[in-house]
């Protein structure tokens, strides 16, 4: 998926000019949001603007789940919400698969995001866990919301839609945090995503048999933080664009790539995707206390191939979902049988070191274009050969900055966010165009798609 840097940033100054304008009419001021909903969709496919149609109807089926006590009638309703959502999310999946893709320009977003957000509501609903709103503007504002519908993260309805009926308030803090989120991600996304991605990760995962095993080893290195800062690049705009709206997004990511075990990568990785797994389909799986091992290990199985099969429709894919399936389980087991409350600091090393590496041999799968491509890495790494020839100097630095960017403690963003924030906005604005035109003129080439704007 590819959203032009430029004319986004214009369309997102433009919507929020008008936003801010009206803010004093909250109908108003919704219905400036919905229709730049719809003209966002629209502008990558006309065939988006059926999607207000699907969000309608989740609409309509919540306030039915509001009435109907009936647990036959709810679970249909439900069930309805189920159909649309997934069957909408299984046809962007597999029609590039049916028709070779030769129809894959017409609908180039997947929506799955949007699936899965919608589906908070009225699964929520189902649960008793909300209640339903009675504006369809409301409504139309959130399940469209153009900030995160392509890439995430993915928030749950019942926060969502609260901040929208409340009065539209921008303060100074507010504003200073979200262009620092703006200037920080378009430096994730541009200035280091793009460069490893360009300088080594795609040529390497392109033709493997062109270079050595430790070439191959940093190119995999590099794609997994190329990975983390075009994601949580994307997820810092996005979260920056909708503060500017009013709107507080989840985090997505908290240093994920220094976690000590599976569970606790998950629970630092693409946050509101793992916690959606995990509150929506894994509760749902019977557990035994009599086998609780067996029977997690089997849930967490069952969750890990539906989270891989979301991201796209192929081995690549269900494998990955599979490995850290199986990796859960094995550290569900472990903790169960090795206890330990407080690890010494050499024992979260170590983890550290294998979970890394662990996630890294996943990512393969996850990169690579086919199943071939893919053992095509693995029997690269596995012929130890050693080369440093294509690893330049310029590359290594990125690499490391990287790596030392994203072990950076949390609470310097938020003293660089205070410190924003004591700027004019004037001056606030100003320093974020100045950055976007620097980017730009470094960024060279331009921007590469969003790597999860295709999932």
């Amino acid at each position: 998926m590819q959203v032009s840097a430029a004319p986004f940033y214009v369309f997102l100054v433009a919507v929020c000019l008008v936003y801010w304008v009206t803010a004093g009419s909250r109908r108003l001021r919704l219905g400036i949001l919905a229709a730049a909903n719809v003209f966002f969709l629209a502008h990558f496919s006309l065939v988006y603007l059926a999607l207000p149609l699907c969000a309608t109807a989740d609409f309509f089926i919540g306030l039915g789940l509001g009435r109907v006590q009936q647990k036959a009638t709810r679970r249909l309703l439900v069930g309805v919400s189920l159909v649309v959502n997934v069957g909408v999310l299984a046809t962007l999946k597999t029609l590039p698969l049916i028709t070779a893709s030769r129809w894959q320009w017409l609908v180039p977003l997947s929506l799955s995001f949007y699936c899965f957000q919608s589906l908070t509501y009225t699964i929520d609903l189902y649960l008793g866990e909300m209640q339903p709103t009675r504006s369809l503007l409301t409504y139309l504002s959130g399940a469209l919301f153009f900030p995160s519908i392509t890439a995430g993260p993915i928030p749950r309805m019942r926060t969502l839609l609260p901040q929208l009926d409340r009065p539209f308030n921008l303060t100074s803090d507010t504003a200073g945090q979200a262009l620092l989120l703006i200037g920080t991600g378009l430096v994730k996304k541009l200035l280091i995503a793009d460069y490893l991605a360009n300088n080594l990760v795609n040529r390497v995962f392109d033709t493997p048999t062109l270079y050595s095993s430790s070439e191959i080893l940093i190119a995999v290195y590099g794609y997994a933080l190329q990975l983390y800062f075009d994601f949580s690049g994307y997820t810092d705009i996005a979260r920056g664009a909708a503060l500017l709206l009013g709107i507080d997004l989840p985090e997505n990511f908290r240093r994920p790539y220094l976690s000590v075990n599976v569970a606790e990568f998950w629970r630092r990785w693409h946050i509101t995707f793992s916690e959606w797994l995990r509150d929506y389909l894994f509760d749902f799986f019977p557990k035994r206390r009599k086998y609780p091992v067996a029977s997690y290990s089997y849930a967490f199985l069952l969750t890990f191939m539906v989270g891989g099969l979301w991201h796209g429709i192929s081995w690549n894919f269900l494998i990955w979902g599979l490995l850290h399936g199986l990796a859960l389980g094995v550290v569900f087991a472990w903790k169960r049988q090795r206890a330990i409350p407080s690890p010494a600091i050499w024992t979260k090393l170590l983890g550290a070191i294998i979970t890394f590496n662990f996630v890294c041999f996943a990512w393969i799968f996850f990169r690579a274009s086919t199943l071939d491509n893919a053992m095509a890495i693995l029997r690269g790494l596995g012929a130890l050969t050693w080369s440093l020839g294509n690893i330049t100097p310029e590359f290594a630095a990125v690499l490391l900055l990287a790596a030392i960017l994203h072990s950076l403690p949390e609470r310097w963003f938020q003293s660089a966010s205070t410190l924003a924030a004591r700027a004019p906005f004037w001056v606030q604005g100003a320093a974020v165009a100045a950055l976007i035109l620097i980017i730009q003129t470094l960024a060279g080439r331009g921007s590469a798609p969003f790597v999860y704007g295709n999932f």
